[in-house]
């Protein structure tokens, strides 16, 4: 396995983080407290294997985003959180052990339909390991595979079948400095544009708009 830089990724979030807190500090106030670190030692367990130091890293800073109901705020406020591309909102060690055994069941019926080859990440979901999810049946996960794409960030349509998973980045600090480009430039991330907004309450929010 190749080397992390753990303090590069330390540089991508924090630059991430700084934009929420200064233009949405709705969706900054969402991030959890970091996770207990037994939390994570028994994540590992259940998993079988170590979580990659990047979203270690992570996970060691927020623990996900508050569930959307749990973020304070007026009646009628849209939910706080959902700050990545396609509404993700980053998960905590409890949705990650919950989806994890859900990708390892789509990937047991995969490797069962006998469609792909050996080395395809639809039939390898054991070894991927989600950090986020939307509101339509898709997840992002982190590519625990030993080899050359280990670390790299994929974004998978469970929900509509789309099982071939899109590249997001080659890692977690590739990702977040490439969003925190797109957000410091008004430019794209991939084929996503932020579209950050006010609501009539006050509150700032980011989404983010596919422009093809």
């Amino acid at each position: 396995m190749t080397q992390v830089d753990v303090a590069a990724f330390g540089r991508a979030w924090g630059r991430f983080e700084s934009w929420l807190r200064a233009n949405s500090p709705a969706d900054r106030a969402a991030l959890r407290r970091p996770a207990e670190r037994e939390r994570l030692v028994e994540l590992e367990s259940r998993l079988g294997f170590d979580l990659h130091p990047e979203l270690r890293a992570l996970l060691e800073r927020h623990d996900g985003v508050a569930e959307a109901h749990a973020v304070p705020g007026p009646r009628g406020l849209p939910p706080a959180g959902a700050f990545l591309p396609s509404g993700h909102r980053l998960s905590g060690v409890d949705d990650i052990v919950t989806t994890y055994d859900v990708l390892v069941g789509v990937g047991e019926d995969n490797i069962d339909a006998d469609l792909w080859e050996e080395d395809a990440l639809a039939v390898n979901l054991d070894r991927c390991v989600p950090f986020a999810l939307p509101n339509d049946g898709g997840v992002a996960f982190v590519d625990h595979r030993p080899g050359p794409s280990y670390g790299h960030v994929y974004e998978m349509g469970i929900g509509s079948g789309d099982l071939d998973g899109t590249l997001w980045a080659t890692s977690l600090t590739e990702l977040f400095r490439a969003l925190a480009e797109a957000l410091e430039t008004d430019g794209p991330f991939l084929y996503y544009w932020p579209a950050p907004y006010t609501h009539e309450s006050g509150h700032h929010f980011l989404e983010w708009q596919i422009r093809t």
